[in-house]
């Protein structure tokens, strides 16, 4: 019986040394080469969907569609605003300059004739008024040849006037014929006294003239006929 000292036990190969050994390999011979651990690859990032790629991509050609019609636009607006339009034809001056603006449309109206002044000089038939000394003669001699009213000849006399009285007036009228006509010039020689010439157109008579210096008065604002030489 051999002693148990001497007997050789054989461990295991999973069973490690309790005192730090390896583990015994499991089959005697030359260790096969053990290849490097292979590096592990990058994964790829995930690609996006194709129909998402097709939305992108059209959006962003309907942007730059969108940019070149708004910048042609600008420049149309540009030239238009400016003049500067490339289609507008250039006008021809001497000095070959281009003109920088228009001219000036004149669109003054015509300035409308004034009417022509009245001749104080002018032979008048008128009635004349009580507003001045030329315009009671007027109407003295109105009285006289158209109106035959020996009053109102009266009445554009003075009070105090030299001047016969109505019915003595009224027998000058009754002596000129009926459809008489007269015509009366009047010119100043002073502020009050005027030279008359009087054209008495009798019917089937030859025209007469009659001068006369007549000196009117201003009373209270009306004239009258003062005196008649």
């Amino acid at each position: 019986m051999k002693p148990i000292l001497n007997t050789k036990t054989t461990r295991h190969p999973a069973v490690i040394d309790t005192l730090g050994g390896a583990p015994l390999p499991t089959r005697v011979g030359t260790p096969k080469n053990v290849s490097s651990p292979k590096t592990p690859r990058t994964p790829k990032s995930p690609r996006r969907p194709k129909d998402e790629r097709d939305g992108i991509s059209h959006r962003l050609r309907y942007a730059a569609a969108l940019l070149l019609v708004v910048a042609l636009l600008c420049g149309f607006l540009v030239r238009v605003f400016s003049g500067s339009d490339t289609f507008a034809p250039t006008l021809a001056v001497d000095d070959g300059a281009a003109p920088t603006s228009m001219p000036a449309l004149d669109i003054t109206p015509p300035a409308t004739a004034a009417a022509p002044a009245a001749d104080p000089s002018a032979c008048r038939t008128d009635h004349g008024d009580q507003k001045s000394g030329a315009g009671v003669i007027a109407a003295f001699e109105y009285a006289y040849y158209v109106t035959r009213s020996a009053d109102a000849v009266r009445a554009l006399a003075t009070p105090d006037s030299p001047l016969p009285l109505a019915d003595k007036i009224k027998a000058g009228i009754d002596s000129v014929p009926i459809g008489t006509t007269h015509c009366v010039r009047i010119t100043p020689i002073t502020d009050r006294v005027y030279s008359v010439v009087i054209a008495e157109m009798r019917p089937g008579q030859t025209p007469a003239q009659f001068s006369q210096t007549i000196t009117t008065k201003d009373i209270d604002g009306r004239w009258f006929v003062d005196s008649i030489s």
